[in-house]
């Protein structure tokens, strides 16, 4: 295994998941986005079909049936790295951060480019996902990571993660998803569910010295104008 020191600049950037191929079925409704950075990745994942949220400003405002849909969702970040002596090669992503409890196997995938489009197939699951680079995402790369999460920006874009505090039952089983949990909790341990739910992840565009939230794993943030962290600046 060769591993490249950085992440390729041909890596770099946010793509669009366009498609979703499983033995299961075709997934091309969902927002799906990838931002990567010269190191850190952010990812988030929303179902199509999302609920209204009007009238929604935190999680102890949402309903039972909105509760089980911000289940549904998905994202992480962490640490990319790069086989690069396989063929195709082998890209893995270390998360650090995950809005759904441990899965059963490590996230990595087959890489084929074709220009400013990736074909990933599964390295130990069964898929095939198509990724479209967003082509004012080319660029130099800003990360600030700490122990209270992460903001990556890449050209035009912004994506940060603040994950959870709530820690998962220490006998869950690896490849449990959050729905499951929050299925047999509801209704009657409330409380529970929102700590386990309690994480953010945001995907937007600069906007000067800011960021306007485009899409989020908690829609009341959606529309909202950020500061970026202190020093980010523009990416150099």
């Amino acid at each position: 295994m060769t591993l490249a020191a950085a992440v390729p600049a041909r890596y770099r950037g946010v793509w669009k998941r366009t498609l979703l191929s499983t033995p299961d079925g075709i997934d091309d409704t969902s927002t799906v986005l990838w931002l990567q950075a010269s190191r850190w990745h952010a990812d988030i994942r929303i179902p199509a079909g999302r609920p209204s949220f009007a009238g929604v400003h935190a999680l102890a405002d949402c309903s039972d049936a909105q509760l089980r849909f911000l289940a549904r969702q998905a994202g992480f970040a962490g640490v990319t790295e790069i086989d690069l002596a396989a063929k195709p090669e082998i890209c893995r992503w270390r998360r650090r951060w995950d809005a759904q409890p441990p899965a059963a196997t490590e996230d990595a995938g087959r890489m084929v480019f074709q220009h400013e489009r990736i074909l990933e197939t599964g390295v130990h699951a069964d898929y095939l996902e198509h990724w479209q680079r967003l082509p004012d995402s080319v660029g130099e790369s800003v990360e600030c990571v700490d122990d209270s999460g992460c903001v990556l920006a890449v050209g035009g874009y912004v994506m940060r993660m603040l994950p959870r505090r709530a820690a998962w039952p220490p006998d869950l089983a690896p490849g449990t998803s959050l729905a499951q949990l929050v299925d047999a909790l509801l209704p009657t341990q409330r409380d529970r569910v929102l700590g386990w739910l309690d994480v953010e992840i945001s995907f937007g565009r600069r906007d000067g010295d800011g960021w306007i939230v485009l899409h989020s794993t908690l829609p009341w943030m959606e529309g909202k104008t950020l500061p970026l962290p202190a020093g980010m600046g523009a990416p150099v």
